[in-house]
Order: structure tokens, then sequence, then C-alpha cells
């Protein structure tokens, strides 16, 4: 009798487990975006031209194995919220680079001009 029992509820889990397999994946995909958010969150101002590309392709990545999905209208909310994240703090590094990549260039022509002893 014990033999059956078991036996039936290995046959359970063999069936169930690509049902819960499919759930972690599909939750794993938000907890991807999150991270992703999480780091452009903390990391976004030490971001190289290279971490950019690959953050950039970590979100179209992601993007792709969510397509494969239903998610629900509170999931598909959350989704929204951390990619409008994502964007956000990508668009903010890019001005920031951008603004420190001007002043730099300003310094370094001031300091040129003034190697010259032109003065401004």
């Amino acid at each position: 009798m014990r033999t059956r029992t078991f036996l039936a509820s290995l046959l359970i889990a063999i069936f169930c487990l690509p049902m819960m397999s499919g759930c972690a994946t599909r939750q794993g995909a938000i907890q991807q975006l999150q991270s992703l958010s999480d780091d452009l969150r903390d990391n976004a101002s030490y971001y190289t031209i290279k971490d950019w590309e690959n953050a950039a392709n970590k979100l179209g990545t992601i993007r792709k194995k969510m397509a494969h999905y239903d998610y629900t209208p509170a999931e598909r909310r959350q989704i929204g919220e951390l990619e409008g994240q994502c964007v956000r703090y990508m668009v903010e590094g890019a001005k920031n680079k951008a603004i420190n990549g001007v002043m730099g260039i300003g310094n370094e022509v001031r300091g040129i001009l003034e190697g010259l002893g032109i003065s401004y």
C-alpha cells in the first residue's frame, strides 16, 4: 500500500513540476526586471558605454522572455512601472554622462586657454 501511495505522489509531483516551473519562470522575468531597475538606480552614475549597451540588451532579453507569458493586469502594471523606472534611469544616466562630458571638455578648453595665456 505504501508503494502505491509513494508512486501516486511521485506521479503527481512529476506532472505538477512543469506548471510550477512555468510560474517560477514567469515571476523570474519580473524579478530580473526588478533587479535591473535596482542596478540602474544604484549604479547608473558609474556606467560606461559598454555597461549601457549591456543594460539595454538585458532589458530587451527580459522583454522577449515576458512576451511568452500571460500576465494578470496587476502584474502588467508592475511590469510597466519597472520598465518605466529602467527607461528613466537610462535617460538620467545618459543626460548626466553628456553633461559631465561637456563640463569636462569645457574645463579642458579653459585649461588650454590659461596655458596659452589667454584670458576669457
